[in-house]
């Protein structure tokens, strides 16, 4: 009988514990979703404005006509940041991230280590989804010849979850840009490669030696893929890594766009 009393009640504790267990990560989820909607609301002053209206506010501000020029006719509508409002949140807020084809819409941090910010938000608060952020190796200007962003894959479909969604080939015929947009300037990518990669692999190469090693690399990322894209490479533009884990620790999930145009006005 005491067993049994014992049994019944080492039951109920793991019971409870489960309940507690999985209220923690609904609530984790919870706070994390709410977060990121409430920055999004304050600080994406537009996701829905045309390329067009984009340009033409640009050209009557003085914006960069030619980079306009370049701008495929079937661009994404463009974001806009309030670039003075957002710095004053977190200063180590470097960029906004938007994937139009998937609906992914974040800002990216960066920190002095790729730790800091793999468990906080980005108002430096304790949130198990953490946040996109940008290799401490990389310049955030995005000048390297590959800049790195890193995000979870969250099981509610939140950071960096969507990116899987890109080994469907009709995600990319809906959409193969996206948007990065900094303080200084609003770059436009081309998504050329979608991977999987080893996380020793040289995916993650940052800096090169010189413009042949670039130019083989870009090539080697280009052969990698695992869906058609149609993208054509120019090894004077330089690429942004999108990085998430998998089932496979040892493996990650990669996205990768090459610039394909910028646009350096800035409006406020």
């Amino acid at each position: 009988m005491r067993k049994g009393k014992w049994l019944i009640f080492i039951s109920v504790a793991l019971l409870l514990t489960g309940i507690k267990t999985g209220w923690d990560v609904y609530e984790g989820y919870k706070k994390g979703q709410e977060e990121y909607l409430d920055v999004r609301q304050r600080y994406l002053l537009t996701e829905g404005e045309s390329e067009s209206d984009a340009g033409q506010e640009s050209r009557e501000n003085g914006g960069d006509t030619e980079s306009q020029e370049r701008w495929p006719e079937d661009a994404p509508k463009q974001i806009v940041v309030d670039w003075e409002e957002l710095k004053k949140e977190n200063e180590d807020i470097v960029a906004w991230l938007y994937l139009p084809a998937v609906d992914l819409s974040y800002p990216v941090v960066q920190s002095d280590d790729n730790e800091y910010y793999l468990h906080r938000s980005v108002r430096r608060e304790e949130l198990f989804a953490g946040s996109i952020f940008m290799d401490y190796y990389n310049s955030p200007d995005l000048k390297n010849y590959n800049t790195i962003l890193y995000g979870h894959n969250m099981r509610d479909g939140s950071m960096f979850a969507k990116l899987k969604e890109y080994k469907n080939p009709e995600t990319i015929a809906q959409c193969p840009y996206f948007w990065i947009s900094t303080p200084m300037q609003d770059c436009l990518y081309r998504i050329f490669s979608i991977h999987t990669a080893g996380t020793q692999s040289s995916t993650y190469t940052v800096r090169f030696p010189d413009a042949t090693s670039y130019r083989e690399w870009l090539e080697k990322m280009d052969a990698a893929s695992e869906v058609e894209t149609g993208a054509e490479l120019n090894e004077s533009e330089t690429v942004v890594t999108l990085s998430t884990c998998t089932g496979d620790s040892a493996l990650r999930q990669v996205v990768q766009g090459i610039r394909i145009a910028e646009n350096q006005n800035k409006r406020k």
